[in-house]
C-alpha cells in the first residue's frame, strides 16, 4: 500500500515559518505497513553529549521482512529543500519484523559513549539542533521542490524548511527525535514524535548496553602492514572513501604538482585513456598530499611513484597523506601513459565526484562568470557555454521558480584556480606573487565576467571547499608566459572604452553609483582604522563613518576613475547615488557634489550640480551619511525650479531619500522629471525584515514599500503628473523582484529590460541589474534605447583605486575600468518634439501580462489615492502586503 506524504515546505523568517510551497509524493505507513524513521540524534560527540556520534534509527513495524537495498539516507540543512549531494548514504541489508536498522553518522570530538551500529555512514553529519532526514528508495538525491516518489519516509526537527506537516521542536546535544513505539505515522512530525534522551536500537537490540553479538570464532587475521589497493578502490563510488582512515599503498602517473603556493601535494592517477564514465565506476585519480616543502618537482610529472599513507576527506576531497618513492612504469597501473578527458565536465554532482583527481581538458567554450576571487585567490569561475551565470530573480519571479534556477545556476559553475592556496590579499608573502592571469608577458590583461575562456593545457578536477575545481598541473602566477596558462581568452574592455552603446534621442539620461565618492577623509575621523596597501599606506577606512579614500592620495585615485567615467559617459542628466552627504560632517549639503563637478570640468566635462531645496527635509542630523544627487549638462538641459526630496517612514533611518528634478532642453521641447533612488540594500537586516529564501535577500518588503511609497508621492506631485517620469538609480531589486514589479504594475516600463540593455552588477558569481530606469507611459514613449556601460561590474576588483599596491604588480590605471562596482546605465530621449501626450505610442512592453505597463488609468489613480492615504498614516507594512496581494495585483493590471 502506498500513500502520499503531506510534505510542507517552509520559507524562514523570524516572526516563524511560512508555507511556500504544498506536497510532494512519498512512500508510507500510517498503517504500520513500510519502513518509518524512528529515531534522530544529531548531538553525537558534540558538548555534553554521552554518545560520540550522530545516528538515524529505521524501524520495520511490520510482520515481514523488508529490504532496504538501494535506498538512502540523505540529510538536508535547515534551510535547504534539496539535498546535498555529499551527504546521501546508500543502504543495504534486510530489516527484520518488529526490529530495527540503526545508520551510525559522523563522530564528533567529544561524547563518552560508545554503541553498535548496523551501518556506519560518516559523511552524515547532521545538525544537532535543525534539520530534515530522508528515507528514499533510490539514489537520486531528494528535492521537495519537484514530484520526488522516491520519498519513503521524511523527518524535519527545529523549524527545517522540510517536514511532514510541523517540524519536530528543535534538539540538542542531550535530546533526540524520537517515535512512538508502534511505529505510527500521521504525516504530522511533531505529533509523531517526541524528544527525549537518546537511546539507539540496531537489528541486536539495544546499541548501548545491550547484548553485543559474539565475535566470529574464526575472524579473518589482521592485515598486516598497508593495505596493497588502487586508487579507484580508494576512491569508491560514493562522496567519501570507504578507506577513510586506513593506511594504503597505491600506485599511479603523477600528472600535477604543486611545490609552492601552499597546496602542499600532487596529483595521482592510473595510467591509461581518459574518457567520461558513469556513477558506477570509481575515480582513478586522487590528491596526495605530502606536507608544504615535500612535493615532488614538475619534473616528476609523467611519472611512475609509489605511495604510502592514511586516507581521509579534506574539505570533500579524497586524499592520501603521506610520502611517495618513484618506481618502474613497468607497474601495471603505469604502464600506460595518462591521457586527459577531453570532454564537457558534468554538470551532475554524483559525475563529477565519479572523476575526482582526474585529468581533464574541457572541449568548447566557456564563459567567465564570477571574478571577484581573482583578486583575493587567483580564481575565477566559469560555465560551459557562451553565457554567464545570472540571479535567478533577474530572470524568473521570486520563489519557487528562483529557488529552482539557482539550483541549476550552482551545478554548473566550475573554478579555474591557479594551483596555489594563496590569499593575495592578507597574507604578506602573497602580495609579493605578482596576481595570476591579469598580468601575462609582462602585460596587464583584464579577464571580465563575459569573456570566452578556452582551456589549452589539462587541468586535474577537484572540489575544495564547497567548490568544483580545476587546478593547473604546476602554479601559475603574473610571471607564467601566456603560452603556459592552462586558459586563453579574449577580453572584450576595448569595446568598452569609448562609452555606452548609441541610444538614440536628443537628449540622455543616466544613472551612476559611485562606490562612496567623499571628500572627507578617514584620516581626520577620530578612531578610524585604514586597510593599508602592502607597504603599510593608508587606503581606505575600516569600517569608519567616512566610507571613501583615507588619505588625499587615494581620494586622487578614486576622484581620477570617477571623472574619467563619468566624462566618457557623457549624459546630459546623470543621477549619482553614494555621494558624500557633506552636511553630516559639518560642511554644506552639496560641498563633496560641487567638488566633484568641478573636477569634471577640469577634465574637460561641462556640468552643473542641481542645488539641494532650501528646506532639506529632516535637517542636518537626518539621513545616511551618502545621498542622492543629480548632475547635469547646462548646455543641453536645465533644471525647473527646485529639487524636491521625499521624507516618508520607509525610508527614514534605513536608506537615502529619493531625489526628484524637473528639467527641460535649453532649446525648448518636452519637460521631464527624474527622481534618483538608492533603497535599502541586501546586506543587513532593517526593522526585522529577514531574507525569507524567496530568492530577494533581506529587506524585500521594505524595499517594496519604498516602490510604493515612492509611487504615492509622484502621484501627490500634481504639476508632474502629465510630464514624462524617470524613475532611475539603484533600487537594490534585480529586475522581477517585487520592488521593481510594483513600480511596473503601477504603470512604469523598466527601459533597460525593454531594450535587452544588460546588467549592472556582479555578486557571488551571478550576473543582475540593481540598477534601473523606469518610464511612466509619457516617458516611455520618449525613449529610444538604453545601454548598461560595462565598465565596472565585470571587472576584477584588482583595478579599483581601493586595491592599488596591494600586489606586486600596480593595476591601477586613471581610467573608467572598475571606477565603481555598479555599472552606469544611460538611455535616450527625444525631447526636441512636443509632448505626445495620451497620443504617443509607447514600445511594446514584454511579458506584458506579468510585468507590463497597467492598461488603464483607472487602477494606477485609485491605487495612488489609497497609497497616498495609508502611508500619511504610517501604514507602509500594509501597502507592501496589499501590493503583494493576488487580487490587488488584478485590480492593478485591469
Amino acid at each position: 500500500m502506498t500513500r502520499r506524504h503531506s510534505l510542507t515546505v517552509l520559507a524562514l523568517a523570524t516572526a516563524g515559518s511560512v508555507i511556500i510551497s504544498g506536497t510532494a509524493p512519498a512512500t508510507a505507513a500510517p498503517g504500520g505497513d513500510n519502513i518509518v524513521i524512528s529515531q534522530v540524534y544529531g548531538g553525537g560527540g558534540n558538548k555534553g553529549a554521552e554518545l560520540t556520534s550522530d545516528f538515524i534509527e529505521l524501524y520495520n513495524p511490520t510482520d515481514s521482512p523488508v529490504s532496504v537495498d538501494g535506498w538512502t539516507l540523505q540529510y538536508l540543512s535547515a534551510k535547504n529543500t534539496s539535498a546535498n549531494p555529499r551527504q546521501i548514504r546508500e543502504l543495504a541489508g534486510t530489516v527484520a519484523p518488529r526490529s530495527h536498522l540503526l545508520v551510525r553518522g559522523a563522530r564528533g570530538n567529544g561524547g563518552t559513549v560508545e554503541f553498535t551500529a548496523d551501518i556506519d555512514a560518516p559523511e552524515l553529519t547532521l545538525s544537532g539542533r535543525a534539520g530534515t532526514v530522508v528515507l528514499a528508495a533510490d539514489a537520486t538525491p531528494f528535492n521537495a521542490d519537484a514530484a520526488d516518489a522516491s520519498a519513503v519516509d521524511i523527518v524535519g526537527y527545529g523549524g527545517a524548511a522540510v517536514a511532514e506537516g510541523t517540524p519536530v521542536q528543535p534538539l540538542d546535544n542531550t535530546l533526540a527525535a524520537i517515535r512512538g513505539d508502534n511505529g505510527a505515522d500521521t504525516d504530522d512530525n511533531a505529533s509523531d514524535f517526541t524528544t527525549a534522551a537518546p537511546s539507539p536500537r540496531y537489528s541486536g537490540g539495544p546499541a548501548v548496553g545491550g547484548a553485543i553479538p559474539e565475535p566470529d570464532p574464526t575472524p579473518s587475521p589482521a592485515p598486516v602492514g598497508p593495505l596493497e589497493v588502487s586508487i579507484a578502490e580508494i576512491q569508491g563510488t560514493g562522496d567519501v572513501s570507504p578507506l577513510v582512515d586506513e593506511e594504503v599503498r597505491t600506485t599511479g602517473i603523477v600528472t600535477a604538482t604543486w611545490p609552492d603556493g601552499g597546496l602542499g601535494g600532487f596529483a595521482l592517477q592510473t595510467g591509461g585513456t581518459g574518457r567520461l564514465h558513469g556513477t558506477d565506476a570509481p575515480s582513478t585519480g586522487v590528491f596526495i598530499y605530502t606536507g608544504r616543502g615535500s612535493e615532488p618537482s614538475p619534473d616528476l610529472i609523467g611519472s611512475c611513484v609509489s605511495v604510502t599513507g592514511k586516507v581521509s576527506e579534506f574539505h570533500g576531497q579524497t586524499q592520501i597523506a603521506g610520502r611517495f618513492t618513484p618506481v618502474e612504469a613497468t607497474t601495471p597501473d603505469c604502464e600506460e601513459p595518462v591521457t586527459p578527458i577531453t570532454d564537457t565536465i558534468p554538470e551532475d554532482p554524483a559525475l563529477r565526484e565519479a572523476h575526482e583527481g582526474m585529468l581533464f581538458q574541457p572541449t568548447g567554450v566557456h564563459t567567465v562568470t564570477e571574478n571577484y576571487n581573482l583578486n583575493r585567490y587567483g580564481s575565477f569561475g566559469v560555465v560551459a557555454g557562451d553565457t554567464p551565470l545570472y540571479q535567478a530573480t533577474d530572470v524568473v519571479e521570486p520563489g519557487a521558480a528562483a529557488i529552482a534556477y539557482e539550483r541549476d545556476n550552482g551545478r554548473r559553475l566550475l573554478t579555474i584556480d591557479d594551483g596555489s592556496s594563496r590569499d593575495f590579499l592578507r597574507n604578506s608573502e602573497a602580495r609579493d606573487v605578482p596576481l595570476p592571469y591579469l598580468k601575462t608577458d609582462g602585460e596587464i590583461r583584464s579577464l571580465r565576467t563575459g569573456d570566452h575562456v578556452t582551456v589549452t593545457r589539462p587541468m586535474v578536477l577537484g572540489y575544495s571547499f564547497g567548490s568544483w575545481t580545476l587546478q593547473p598541473t604546476t602554479p601559475v602566477d603574473g610571471t607564467t608566459p601566456a603560452a603556459e596558462l592552462p586558459v586563453s581568452w579574449t577580453s572584450d574592455r576595448d569595446a568598452e572604452r569609448g562609452g555606452p552603446d548609441e541610444v538614440g534621442g536628443d537628449t540622455s539620461l543616466a544613472s551612476f553609483n559611485v562606490l562612496n565618492f567623499f571628500t572627507d577623509l578617514g584620516r581626520d575621523e577620530p578612531g578610524c582604522t585604514p586597510v593599508t596597501d602592502r607597504s603599510g599606506t593608508p587606503v581606505t577606512g575600516d569600517r569608519c563613518t567616512v566610507r571613501g579614500a583615507y588619505t588625499p592620495e587615494a581620494l586622487a585615485d578614486q576622484r581620477a576613475k570617477i571623472v574619467s567615467a563619468i566624462n566618457t559617459l557623457d549624459a546630459d542628466i546623470l543621477g549619482l547615488e553614494e555621494i558624500e552627504d557633506s552636511s553630516r560632517f559639518g560642511h554644506d549639503r552639496d560641498a563633496t557634489l560641487n567638488h566633484l563637478v568641478d573636477a569634471l570640468n577640469a577634465a574637460g566635462g561641462n556640468w552643473a550640480a542641481v542645488p539641494s531645496p532650501a528646506e532639506v527635509p529632516g535637517g542636518t542630523d537626518a539621513g545616511d551619511v551618502i545621498r542622492t544627487a543629480f548632475i547635469y549638462d547646462p548646455a543641453r538641459v536645465r533644471p525647473v525650479g527646485e529639487s524636491r526630496i521625499l521624507t516618508d517612514d520607509a525610508f527614514t533611518g534605513i536608506a537615502r531619500e529619493p531625489l526628484a528634478q524637473e528639467f527641460s532642453p535649453v532649446d525648448g521641447g518636452t519637460h521631464v522629471v527624474a527622481v534618483v533612488n538608492h533603497f535599502k540594500s541586501k546586506g543587513s537586516v532593517a526593522r526585522g525584515d529577514a531574507d525569507t529564501g524567496d530568492g530577494q535577500g533581506n529587506n524585500a518588503r521594505l524595499r517594496t514599500a519604498q516602490s510604493l511609497a515612492l509611487l504615492s508621492w509622484l502621484a501627490g506631485q500634481e504639476d508632474w503628473t502629465d510630464l514624462p517620469q524617470f524613475i532611475i538609480g539603484d533600487l537594490n531589486s534585480y529586475s522581477r523582484e517585487d520592488a521593481v514589479r510594483v513600480i511596473e504594475d503601477a504603470g512604469f516600463t523598466n527601459i533597460g529590460r525593454h531594450f535587452d540593455a544588460g546588467t549592472s552588477y556582479q555578486y557571488g558569481g551571478r550576473l543582475g541589474s540593481l540598477d534601473h530606469v523606469l518610464a511612466n507611459r509619457r516617458g516611455t514613449a520618449v525613449t529610444t534605447g538604453a545601454d548598461v556601460w560595462d565598465i565596472n561590474s565585470d571587472e576584477s576588483t584588482a583595478f579599483e583605486y581601493s586595491r592599488r599596491n596591494t600586489n606586486a604588480v600596480d593595476f591601477f590605471a586613471p581610467d573608467p575600468f572598475r571606477a565603481s562596482d555598479h555599472d552606469p546605465i544611460k538611455v535616450g530621449l527625444t525631447l526636441g518634439a512636443p509632448d505626445p501626450g495620451d497620443g504617443g505610442t509607447p514600445p511594446e512592453t514584454p511579458d506584458p501580462g506579468d510585468h507590463g505597463p497597467v492598461g488603464s488609468s483607472r487602477g494606477t489613480s485609485l491605487w495612488s489615492i489609497l497609497t497616498g492615504v495609508l502611508t500619511a498614516v504610517g501604514l507602509g507594512a500594509l501597502i507592501a502586503w496589499l501590493a503583494q496581494h493576488p487580487a490587488v495585483q488584478g485590480f492593478l493590471r485591469h
